[in-house]
């Protein structure tokens, strides 16, 4: 699992030293602040390369269609800069992403590698499993800069191509985490959250202006909404209890999601949630909260066509308390990009947390 990639890389490279002497935890109180728009990376890669096998790899890693959205949008804007023109401004971009292989005797291939010490590329000449080593706060405070390497470009194409969505996923999380820095420093209700805790045994973070939609007869459903004048943002917890595998069939999950916004997210008994068919639903095993989880991403409509737009969902279990959860969020934003919504929405779920009862007392899980 990504997570779980990502734990080892942290100790794979521990000993990996690139030219910066002053190493991942470096003072940065005295480094200009790192700017940059969301979702956007800053790539510094030899011209030649960028319009090689290796270009195309990194463009089919970070430049890919994100799943489930009503037009392409990339999972990221790439913005490649020739390492001789690296000026101060791009060199405090939020996201930085360097691409070189030791084979590369171009004059930006040498200048790339120069960052890297002698006892660097021995380690890199050594062991062809290390391609990818991760720095904070490299050249702008609050920076996030991801090294890509290998002794040749196919060695580090057969490693990127193997491992090419737990590497987007380092900047997937970045974006995560700086999204609910900044949205939930804006304020919480932490009251709302804790009356969904002692009512539903879950709570997740409610951010400044969500409030939670009145139903009548929905014990086991949540829905959080932040209903603004151009945008509609919206979360909802579905729980019921857990009795086979067989729910984790995306059939299953589907026909569960159809039943449940059915029931609950509607204007009228006649107009209500459906999902756009049109648009196959885009499935992928992950874990979730430390859990085995399936998320799902795909365009939902009202069944009148008025309203539509993406949703993103995770299904997964709590065994203590004996619970399937399906939890979602989806975007109403007619005629604005649906990337940044949905890593809002993204923010939000994964504050997620289950409370089990164990020994009579109520603990995190």
């Amino acid at each position: 699992m990504i997570q779980k990639f990502l734990i080892y890389l942290l100790f794979a490279y521990a000993s990996l030293s690139l030219s910066c002497k002053e190493g991942q935890d470096k003072d940065a109180s005295n480094l200009p602040v790192a700017r940059g728009a969301g979702g956007e990376v800053v790539l510094v890669m030899d011209s030649a390369a960028w319009e090689g096998k290796l270009g195309e790899e990194i463009r089919e890693t970070f430049m890919k269609a994100m799943p489930g959205l009503p037009q392409p949008e990339p999972y990221f804007d790439l913005r490649r800069v020739d390492p001789a023109k690296l000026n101060n401004v791009l060199r405090s971009a939020r996201n930085m992403l360097y691409v070189t292989t030791l084979d590369n005797e171009s004059p930006s291939g040498r200048r790339i590698r120069s960052y890297f010490t002698e006892n660097s590329i021995k380690q890199i000449q050594a062991d062809s499993n290390l391609f990818m080593y991760p720095k904070r706060n490299e050249f702008a405070r609050g920076q996030d800069v991801l090294y890509l390497f290998g002794n040749t470009e196919q060695e580090l194409l057969n490693n990127l191509a193997d491992n090419r969505d737990q590497v987007r996923s380092y900047f997937d999380n970045i974006e995560r985490d700086r999204i609910q820095q900044k949205m939930y420093s804006a304020g919480e209700d932490k009251k709302l959250s804790g009356r969904i805790l002692q009512e539903h045994q879950f709570s997740i973070r409610v951010p400044f202006g969500y409030k939670q939609v009145p139903l009548e007869n929905a014990e086991n459903f949540v829905w959080l909404r932040q209903l603004g004048q151009d945008i509609d943002r919206s979360v909802f917890v579905y729980y019921q209890d857990y009795t086979s595998e067989a729910a984790f069939h995306p059939d299953s999950i589907l026909a569960l999601r159809n039943k449940v916004t059915r029931q609950y997210i509607a204007d009228s008994k006649d107009v209500y949630m459906v999902m756009q068919e049109q648009v196959p639903v885009d499935f992928d095993t992950v874990t979730f909260r430390g859990k085995y989880a399936l998320e799902a991403r795909g365009l939902w409509k009202l069944n009148n066509n008025s309203m539509g737009g993406p949703f993103l969902s995770y299904t997964f279990v709590d065994q203590d308390l004996g619970r399937l959860y399906y939890i979602e969020g989806f975007v109403y934003s007619p005629g604005k990009d649906k990337r940044p919504y949905i890593r809002e929405i993204d923010a939000i779920l994964d504050t997620f947390k289950t409370a089990s009862k164990q020994k009579g007392k109520q603990v995190a899980s």
